[in-house]
C-alpha cells in the first residue's frame, strides 16, 4: 500500500464508557489523587489538549475542533471534567475489536501519561492491547525525526511561504534508502480548485486540517520533482522516549481535525505542537499567536539547545539542471538545447568530435533537460520516452564519470 493516512487507520469508533466514579472505588481514588496533583494543571495536560489561552477564553479551549477528541461534554474549555472523564473512560470492560478502539489505545499518549503519574495498579485497571496502534507502530519502525522544508512555491497559496512536514526515519535507513521512510503531513482536506477560494476559505478556517501519512519518495517526486522545489531536511535529536510520545500523540490526533487557518493554526503550527509533547519543555507555539510563517517556524526549532542533530540540502530536478547547464560552456549547451528537442540524436558524428568528458556532460545535462519539460509539459508520448532512453544508452556507453560536481549548499539556510 502505497499511502496510508491516519484518518484510516485511527476511525475505529470508541468503546462506551461504562464506570461511573460512584461505582468504581478505584476510579474515585484515581480523580482525588490527580485532584491532590492537580495534573489537569499541568502544562503536559494543557499540551495534551492542544488547549491554548486566549483573550475571549481566558481560562483556555482547545484548538482541536473534532467533537470525539473529547470524552467530557465541555472538554473542550475544562481540562478538569476532561482528564476526570479520560480516566473514567479508560475503565470500560469491552475489549477493543477491529473497528472499535479502546479508550486507552485511541488516547494512548493521555493514558500512557496518565499512568505516569498516577501509577495505574494493573490488577484494578486492566492495560489493554492497542493491536493496531503497536501494527502502525511497527510499520514505521522509529528511529529518528526530520522536519522537512520544501522552499516556497507561488504557484500554490497554501505553499507561497514553503511548507513543512515531518519524515519518520525507521531504523537501519541510510541516504539511499532514506526515501522509503514514511512521510507526516498536515494540510487542509479539500478538493478545491480555485486558488482564490481556497485563499479565502483558509484565511476564514473554512476548511478541516488533518494529518496523513505517505512515502516520503512520493513527497520528494511532489515537491523536488512536479513543483521544482528545494528540500532542506532539518534531523532532530530526540531520543527514543521522545519519538515514542511524538508518535502516540500522533496516533491520537489521526481521526481528529482543527479548523485550518492559513496564517496561524497551519502545516508548520501543528508541527510544533507534536515536538512539545515529545519534549514537554518545548515552548514553541506560543511563539506564534497570530501567524506562523514555515520559515519562522523552522528558526524556532533550530534555536532550540539540543534539537537540532544536522540540516541536509536536497536540490530539486530543475536546481541541478540549472547547476550542470552553468558548468556548459555556450557551444556545448547548444548541444543540450538541440538534443532535448530532438533536433539531434545522441549518435550524431558531430557531438562525437566531443572529448568524451564533455559528450558525458552535455549528455547528462540533455537528459535532464528532457525529463524536466516531460514533467512540465505532462509529455508522455512514445517519441519523447525512446529519446530519453536513447539519450541513457548512449551515456552508458561512455566510459567516463560524471564531469559535474554536486551542487553546494546554499550558503544561506532557509531557518
Amino acid at each position: 500500500m502505497l499511502t496510508r493516512t491516519l484518518l484510516v487507520l485511527c476511525t475505529m469508533a470508541l468503546l462506551p464508557v461504562v464506570a461511573h466514579a460512584a461505582d468504581n472505588p478505584y476510579l474515585e481514588e484515581l480523580i482525588g489523587r490527580a485532584r491532590a496533583l492537580r495534573l489537569a494543571e499541568n502544562p503536559v495536560w494543557h499540551k495534551l489538549l492542544h488547549n491554548k489561552s486566549y483573550l475571549l477564553w481566558p481560562g483556555g479551549r482547545s484548538l482541536v475542533d473534532a467533537p470525539e477528541f473529547f470524552n467530557a461534554p465541555d472538554g473542550k474549555t475544562n481540562p478538569q471534567s476532561e482528564l476526570e472523564a479520560t480516566l473514567n473512560s479508560f475503565f470500560s470492560a469491552t475489549a477493543g475489536t477491529d473497528t472499535q478502539q479502546h479508550s486507552q489505545c485511541a488516547f494512548v499518549a493521555r493514558y500512557h501519561w496518565l499512568d505516569d503519574k498516577l501509577q495505574f495498579d494493573s490488577t484494578r485497571l486492566r492495560p489493554q492491547e492497542c493491536k493496531a496502534f503497536n501494527n502502525w507502530r511497527a510499520s514505521l519502525n522509529p528511529h529518528g525525526v526530520t522536519l522537512v522544508f520544501p522552499a516556497a512555491f507561488l504557484n500554490n497559496p497554501a505553499s507561497m511561504y514553503g511548507h513543512t512536514l515531518l519524515r519518520i526515519d525507521a531504523e537501519g535507513q541510510d541516504e539511499r534508502t532514506r526515501q522509503l521512510a514514511y512521510a507526516v503531513n498536515y494540510a487542509a482536506r479539500t478538493d478545491e480548485t480555485s486558488g482564490l477560494i481556497f485563499a479565502v476559505k483558509g484565511l476564514l478556517g473554512g476548511y478541516p486540517g488533518v494529518f496523513s501519512s505517505a512515502p516520503y519518495y512520493l513527497k520528494v517526486r511532489e515537491y523536488s520533482d512536479l513543483e521544482h522545489r528545494d528540500i532542506w531536511e532539518y534531523r532532530l535529536d530526540l531520543t527514543p522516549v521522545e519519538i515514542e510520545r511524538l508518535l502516540m500523540h500522533l496516533w491520537e490526533l489521526g481521526p481528529m481535525y482543527f479548523d485550518y487557518y492559513f496564517l496561524d493554526e497551519n502545516c508548520s503550527y501543528h508541527l510544533l505542537s507534536l515536538f512539545e509533547v515529545a519534549r514537554p519543555e518545548l515552548e514553541l507555539t506560543d511563539r506564534f499567536r497570530w501567524w506562523a510563517i514555515p520559515s519562522d517556524t523552522i528558526a524556532a526549532v533550530t534555536e532550540q539547545p539540543g534539537l537540532l542533530k544536522e540540516a541536509v540540502f536536497r536540490p530539486s530536478a530543475a536546481t541541478v539542471l540549472r547547476h550542470h547547464l552553468d558548468l556548459l560552456s555556450p557551444s556545448q549547451r547548444l548541444f543540450v538545447r538541440r538534443l532535448a528537442d530532438q533536433e539531434i540524436q545522441p549518435d550524431d558524428p558531430v557531438l562525437a568530435l566531443q572529448s568524451p568528458q564533455a559528450q558525458a556532460a552535455i549528455l547528462d545535462a540533455a537528459y535532464e533537460y528532457g525529463a524536466y519539460r516531460r514533467i512540465t509539459e505532462l509529455d508522455e508520448s512514445e517519441k519523447t520516452t525512446a529519446h530519453l532512453r536513447a539519450l541513457l544508452l548512449a551515456r552508458s556507453r561512455l566510459m567516463a564519470g560524471s564531469p559535474a560536481s554536486p551542487v553546494p549548499q546554499p550558503v544561506v539556510r532557509p531557518d
